[in-house]
């Protein structure tokens, strides 16, 4: 049976929404002596409203609703599910999807709720829009990006943006802290992402280093190229906070993928470090795969292409 009571939920512009009788309203304008709402259920030609005194404690008079609008005895529970998905998808860094499937595997325990659970399609435009909000809109080209003080600082309030060239075809991400860290490391991987860069930018190249027996990323950066001036300028740019710091760095070994202007720019920038210390891998794919495994191992961390060299010696055992 539906609730007399009057219920209040938030629109996805955080407007004032009621809930009565298992349908939902929306207010359409407030008049000198009472409130009229309007049927926000979303079926086709309902024009059904509904009249409240101003504070919204009751109910005055309702109007007829089309047929095919029906009543929820679930509604107000289903405005809430979508207000919550709505909340977390503002303040949670996770995927939205990821999100929306925690809430909807916890809501799936009980038969009560499983069934009234917001689907993905009545979800998402609703958690997508309440993301969008948390981030300013990008300009129109990338020569126009300007950084502000909490995109460019961490939690703790280091600095976190280390470069940025002048048309921002180069952003590098790093803390002081990360730096002295590469220093201490002896041995370097990096490796380049595609999926999760903004339209203006071709890859995501990170530099990690190995701390406590787990692989550790300590620099992020953004590029539109691929090239060796690219590489070559990141790592300059890497030598010049260093010795700003009063540390060196020399790595012994640099992990990466197959790369030819990568592996160039490291040789550039690392005359000490050996050839074969950072091709190996190269070396022991193209031997032992005879090239046919190297596409699973490109842009790999290095833990896994060393599972993946492995692997391919005991098949080719």
């Amino acid at each position: 049976m539906e609730s007399d009571e009057i219920k209040f939920v938030s629109t996805q512009r955080n407007q004032q929404k009621i809930v009565y009788r298992g349908r939902c309203y929306t207010l359409k304008r407030t008049n000198r002596n009472d409130k009229c709402w309007i049927c926000a259920s979303g079926s086709r030609g309902c024009s059904g409203k509904l009249y409240t005194n101003l504070d919204a404690t009751e109910v005055i008079r309702t109007g007829e609703h089309a047929e095919g609008c029906r009543v929820d005895a679930h509604a107000f529970y289903h405005q809430q599910q979508l207000n919550e998905l709505k909340r977390l998808a503002a303040g949670d860094p996770r995927p939205v999807l990821e999100i929306y499937d925690e809430l909807a595997s916890n809501a799936s325990t009980s038969l009560e709720t499983a069934a009234y659970f917001p689907t993905w399609e009545q979800a998402r435009n609703t958690m997508y829009y309440s993301r969008s909000k948390r981030y300013p809109r990008l300009p129109a080209r990338r020569q126009d990006l300007r950084l502000t003080a909490e995109q460019t600082t961490t939690k703790s309030g280091a600095q976190f943006l280390m470069y940025h060239s002048p048309t921002n075809d180069i952003l590098i991400f790093a803390t002081e802290d990360g730096v002295k860290l590469l220093a201490q490391s002896n041995c370097w991987c990096g490796d380049g992402t595609f999926k999760i860069v903004p339209s203006w930018y071709q890859q995501l190249f990170t530099l990690h280093v190995f701390l406590r027996g787990k692989l550790l990323p300590v620099v992020y950066c953004l590029t539109v190229r691929k090239d060796l001036p690219t590489y070559s300028r990141i790592f300059e740019v890497l030598h010049s906070k260093a010795e700003e710091l009063g540390v060196q760095l020399e790595p012994a070994k640099f992990v990466c993928d197959f790369e030819t202007a990568l592996i160039l720019a490291i040789q550039g920038n690392f005359p000490n470090l050996l050839f074969p210390n950072y091709c190996v891998v190269t070396l022991t794919l193209s031997d032992v795969c005879v090239g046919v495994s190297v596409v699973c191992c490109v842009a790999r961390p290095f833990n896994l292409l060393v599972s993946c060299v492995f692997n391919c010696v005991l098949v080719n055992k």
